[in-house]
């Protein structure tokens, strides 16, 4: 980390060492406008690349370093809300009747659904948050060997009981296609880390292994198809790109064609995948006949679309796709 150097005192002397990363801020400026009788220094806590105990830097030492614009550019963490039982049992049931009542549920799928074995971006601890330092699971990987959860599971289940229309999903990280969910009924918004596919003959390959480079140039991965020879690509959608055309395409159909949306997972922060649940919110017309969409959001946290929700439930995925399943399917779903 260029830039990061920075004096560390220790006894009996001091010495130069490197700042891995900031876990924590204090003494800044509270913009108030109004002044402390004893104003604290403003310093951040930083961690050091040799695993020495953390120590507090002063703030003018910091300036303009990489590590303190990545710190700045972390988002503060909102408190995770959780449903008390016997509400989170009666939200439940709402929901698996608006899954029995519904012709057409189709489900948005965000980073939340994985949090038992992956970690999140947004919820508690995430990884593009300030407390992303706390997550045990920052590491983790599919390729390890992890396993789709509960509620992807659940999902799976549910589909082949009929109540399923479509699944969108905004996570790259392979479970929804390793739970066996059907690939018809699957849009992967922002691509599967996993698959690579030919620029001439646009064969789709599914590894066992990420394929990305970290210094790919135009998401080239380093390979060539086995066919015909072509360049390879992966399919992960990075900060300013478009969305897959198709599976955009068919997910924002297939979404309008449904009168249930529900989100798992989500902090519907990013667009166009937001919007999807709420695109056919109002009153549509369709031979004289008027219908009426339904939409439930499951998230630990507050969105931006609540208010455009009938149900909205804090839980987690697992509790609640477990607990519908069970009331749709018998306790023994699984």
């Amino acid at each position: 980390m260029a830039g990061n150097k920075r004096k560390r005192k220790t006894a009996p002397c001091t010495e130069e060492a490197e700042i891995e990363c900031i876990l924590d801020e204090r003494g800044a400026d509270n913009g108030n406008g109004k002044k402390k009788k004893r104003k604290q220094a403003h310093e951040y806590l930083c961690a050091w690349t040799d695993g020495q105990e953390p120590q507090w830097v002063a703030a003018k030492y910091l300036t303009g370093t990489p590590v303190l614009e990545e710190w700045e550019n972390q988002e503060e963490e909102e408190p995770e809300i959780f449903d008390p039982t016997a509400v989170l049992a009666e939200k439940c049931h709402s929901l698996a009747q608006l899954i029995q009542n519904a012709k057409r549920t189709s489900i948005l799928l965000g980073a939340g659904i994985s949090a038992p074995i992956l970690p999140t971006f947004r919820g508690k601890h995430g990884l593009w948050t300030k407390g992303a330092h706390h997550n045990k699971k920052a590491n983790a990987k599919v390729s390890d060997g992890l396993q789709p959860t509960l509620a992807h599971e659940g999902l799976v289940a549910l589909e082949k009981a009929g109540f399923l229309y479509h699944v969108a999903t905004q996570n790259y990280d392979d479970l929804s296609s390793r739970s066996k969910f059907p690939a018809h009924k699957l849009s992967e918004l922002h691509g599967n880390i996993f698959t690579e596919t030919c620029d001439d003959c646009h064969k789709v390959f599914h590894r066992d292994f990420e394929v990305p480079k970290d210094d790919s140039v135009d998401h080239e991965t380093g390979r060539h198809c086995e066919d015909c020879g072509g360049i390879l690509r992966d399919s992960i959608v990075h900060f300013e790109e478009n969305l897959p055309e198709r599976a955009l395409t068919t997910a924002m159909n297939k979404f309008a064609e449904s009168d249930l949306t529900i989100v798992l997972g989500s902090s519907l922060k990013v667009e166009p995948a937001a919007s999807l649940p709420f695109r056919g919110r109002k009153r549509t017309r369709s031979n004289r006949v008027y219908r009426d969409v339904s939409a439930c959001i499951v998230n630990l946290q507050p969105t931006g679309y609540d208010s455009q929700a009938d149900l909205i439930i804090h839980g987690t995925c697992d509790q609640v796709i477990d607990a519908v399943a069970k009331e749709l399917l018998g306790s023994n779903w699984r």
